[in-house]
C-alpha cells in the first residue's frame, strides 16, 4: 500500500463501507482514483451534484443499516453537500463525509476560495476532524466512523490534497493496520431491572394503550406485535419506522404524524398509556394537552426519547431495544378487556374503506392522485421498496399505500428535502439488487432536482437493465401541491400561479431525452394497466400521470367533507374515543 488515498479506501472497506457516493474534482481526486481503479475498494458512484450524493448515502444508511459514505471537495462543493448532510444529521442516520481541502494559494484574498470547512461542518457533525498529517490519518478517520456509528448522524473528515497525494506511513503492523476490523461491538445489555419492573407495572395497569414503533424498533419487530397482542394495545408508526410492522395487521392505525392518518392520530390522543419503541422521531404535537397517563420510552439511547421533555414521568429503558424488550415481556399480563382492541380494529377497518372509497373518486376525466397510489399498492410485489418525495406524493405515499411484510419504504422525514425521492431510490436499486424499486415524486419535487438524477440512472441503464423494475413515478400536476393546499387551508386562498405554479413539462419526452424507457398515463382507465405493464417489466422506466391538482389530500378537506366515515364511527361499537377522530384531525390541521 503506497499512498494515504489508496490506505482510506481499504481502511473504508475494513468498516463495512461498500459504496461511496460523491463527485470528483479538486482535492479528492486521488481518492477517487483509488475507489475507481481495479483494487477491492468501496465502490464509486457519481452523482450529478453534491447534495445528492449525501441524500444517497442517507438513503444507504436508513436502509442497510450501515454507515453511507459520500464525499466533495470543499468550497463550492461542501457548500452543497451540507444541504444532504443535514437529512442525516436530522433523522439520525449514519454517514461519513469526507470532504477535500485545496490549498489557499499565497496572497489569494479571493474569500470564495477559503471557505473554512471545519467550521462549515462542524454544526452538522457529531464530530469533525480536519487531518495535516499523514501518520494521524488511521486514528482520525476511526474517530469520525466510531462517532457517525454510535452517535447515528454524520460526521466528518477533511483531507487536504496533499495528505491525500502523500505516502501511506509504516505501521506497527503493515498493510494489516487497514484491513483489520477495527469496530468492536459490545454485547447488548438489558436495562436495569428496576426500569423493567416499573415499566411493566405501568403498561399491565393500561386500559387503553398505544403502541408507536419508530426506525429503531425494526430488530425487534416481533416482540413489539407480541406485546401488542398482550396488552390489547393499537399500533402505530412513524414515518421513518413506516415499514416496521406491516400494514395489513388490523390493529395498525397507520402513520401517527401531524399529517398522518386520523386512526393514529386519535390512538395517541386518547391512550391512557403510551409505549414508544425506537420512536426517535415521533411528532410531541401528537400528546393531548394533558398527555397520556403514562408514557413508557424503548431507546437504543438516552437521547432519543422524544417525549423526555413533554412527559418529564415518562419510563425510559435505554439500550438495546429487542434486548430491553425481552426482558419487559415476561413481566407483562394478558389483558383480559379486549374492549379497545376492538374499536380500534374497527376504526382501521373504516379508514381502510373510506380511503378505497375516496381513491376510486374522480371529477371529469383526470387522473385520481389517490388512485394511482392506491392501484400500486394493490399490486406490489414482495420485498418492494417504495420511496416518496415531500409533497402531497407524501400524502398518498401515507393514505395510500399498505405495506406487507418483508417491503421496505424511505423517505427524508425531518428535513423533507423536495427533490430527494431520485437518490433514494438510486441508493435503494444499488443496495438491493433483487428487489423492485418504486418512486413517488411530484413534479415541482422532480423539478428540484430529481431531474438531474435521473442522468445518473441513465449512466447506469446498462448495469440496471436486467434487474427487477426500477419505477419513477412522477404525479404531473403543474402545481406546488403542498404549499398550495396549505395556502387553501389556512386561508381559503385559491391557486396563486405565480408562488404554486410548476412549469409544464412533458417527463415522458425528457426521459426519452436520456434514453430511458418511459410512458404518460392521461385517464383513469389506464393506470392500472400502466401499472401492471411497468411492474412487470425490468429495469429502469419513468411513469408519469397526469394528475388532478384539484384533489385534497386527507388534512385539507373542507370539514364537511373531511372524513367520509365520520358518521360509521360515531355509530358503530363501544368506544368513546373513536367518536373523537373528527375533532382530533380538527384540532390536528385546522379547518378549511
Amino acid at each position: 500500500m503506497s499512498g494515504v488515498a489508496q490506505f482510506v479506501a481499504a481502511r473504508l472497506r475494513a468498516w463495512d463501507v461498500d459504496r461511496v457516493f460523491g463527485v470528483p474534482g479538486g482535492a479528492v481526486d486521488p481518492l477517487v482514483s483509488v475507489l475507481t481503479g481495479d483494487s477491492p475498494t468501496p465502490e464509486f458512484v457519481q452523482a450529478r451534484q453534491e447534495e445528492s450524493a449525501a441524500l444517497m448515502a442517507c438513503a444507504h444508511a436508513k436502509l442497510t443499516g450501515r454507515t453511507g459514505c459520500c464525499l466533495a471537495r470543499s468550497g463550492p462543493g461542501g457548500l452543497r453537500l451540507l444541504s444532504g448532510l443535514y437529512d442525516a444529521a436530522l433523522d439520525r442516520s449514519p454517514v461519513l463525509a469526507v470532504v477535500g481541502e485545496e490549498p489557499v494559494p499565497p496572497g489569494v484574498s479571493d474569500r470564495r476560495r477559503a471557505v473554512p470547512a471545519s467550521q462549515l461542518f462542524a454544526q452538522v457533525s457529531e464530530y469533525s476532524e480536519r487531518v495535516t498529517d499523514p501518520a494521524l490519518v488511521a486514528d482520525a478517520l476511526d474517530r469520525v466512523l466510531r462517532a457517525a456509528v454510535s452517535g447515528r448522524g454524520v460526521a466528518t473528515l477533511i483531507l487536504p490534497r496533499a495528505v491525500l497525494e502523500a505516502e501511506a506511513p509504516p505501521g506497527p503492523h503493515g498493510d494489516q493496520e487497514a484491513t483489520a476490523s477495527p469496530l468492536h461491538l459490545s454485547p447488548p445489555v438489558p436495562p436495569p431491572d428496576r426500569q423493567v419492573r416499573r415499566a411493566a407495572d405501568l403498561l399491565n395497569d393500561g386500559r387503553r394503550v398505544a403502541v408507536v414503533v419508530g426506525p429503531d424498533a425494526a430488530e425487534g419487530a416481533g416482540r413489539v406485535e407480541d406485546i401488542a397482542e398482550l396488552l390489547g394495545a393499537g399500533l402505530a408508526k412513524t414515518p421513518l419506522g413506516r415499514d416496521v410492522v406491516p400494514d395489513d395487521l388490523p390493529h395498525v392505525t397507520g402513520v401517527a404524524a401531524t399529517l398522518g392518518s386520523a386512526p393514529a392520530a386519535a390512538l395517541v390522543r386518547d391512550c391512557d398509556t403510551l409505549l414508544l419503541v425506537g420512536a426517535h422521531d415521533f411528532d410531541t404535537c401528537l400528546l393531548p394537552d394533558t398527555g397520556p397517563r403514562h408514557v413508557v420510552c424503548v431507546d437504543a439511547d438516552s437521547g432519543a426519547c422524544p417525549v423526555a421533555d413533554a412527559v418529564p414521568s415518562a419510563v425510559r429503558l435505554t439500550g438495546h431495544v429487542a434486548t430491553a424488550l425481552d426482558a419487559l415481556r415476561p413481566l407483562l399480563r394478558r389483558q383480559a378487556d379486549r374492549r379497545w382492541r376492538a374499536d380500534v380494529e374497527e376504526a382501521v377497518r373504516e379508514w381502510h374503506a373510506e380511503g378505497r372509497t375516496k381513491a376510486r373518486r374522480f371529477f371529469g376525466m383526470a387522473v385520481s392522485p389517490r388512485s394511482v397510489v392506491a392501484e400500486l399498492s394493490a399490486r406490489l410485489p414482495e420485498r418492494a421498496v417504495v420511496v416518496t418525495d415531500s409533497g402531497t406524493a407524501l400524502d398518498w405515499w401515507t393514505r395510500h399505500l399498505q405495506l406487507r411484510d418483508g417491503m421496505r419504504a424511505a423517505l427524508s422525514r425531518h428535513l423533507g428535502t423536495p427533490g430527494a425521492a431520485v437518490p433514494y431510490a438510486l441508493a435503494a436499486r444499488l443496495a438491493f439488487p433483487e428487489r423492485p424499486v418504486i418512486a413517488l415524486i411530484g413534479d415541482g419535487a422532480l423539478q428540484a432536482g430529481g431531474m438531474n438524477e435521473l442522468i445518473t440512472v441513465r449512466r447506469h441503464l446498462e448495469r440496471l437493465a436486467d434487474l427487477p423494475p426500477t419505477l419513477f413515478c412522477v404525479l404531473n400536476n403543474e402545481d406546488l401541491s403542498r404549499l398550495t393546499w396549505e395556502r387553501r387551508t389556512a386561508a381559503g386562498d385559491p391557486r396563486i400561479p405565480a408562488t404554486g405554479g410548476v412549469p409544464a413539462v412533458s417527463y415522458t419526452d425528457y426521459a426519452g431525452l436520456l434514453g430511458l424507457p418511459a410512458t404518460r398515463c392521461e385517464r383513469p382507465g389506464q393506470v392500472a394497466p400502466v401499472w401492471r405493464d411497468a411492474l412487470a417489466g425490468r429495469g429502469p422506466m419513468l411513469l408519469e400521470f397526469l394528475v388532478d391538482g384539484d384533489m385534497p389530500p386527507d388534512w385539507a378537506e373542507p370539514a364537511g367533507h373531511r372524513g367520509a366515515a365520520e358518521p360509521a364511527l360515531r355509530s358503530a361499537g363501544t368506544g368513546a374515543w373513536r367518536r373523537k377522530i373528527a375533532t382530533t384531525v380538527s384540532d390536528l390541521f385546522g379547518s378549511a
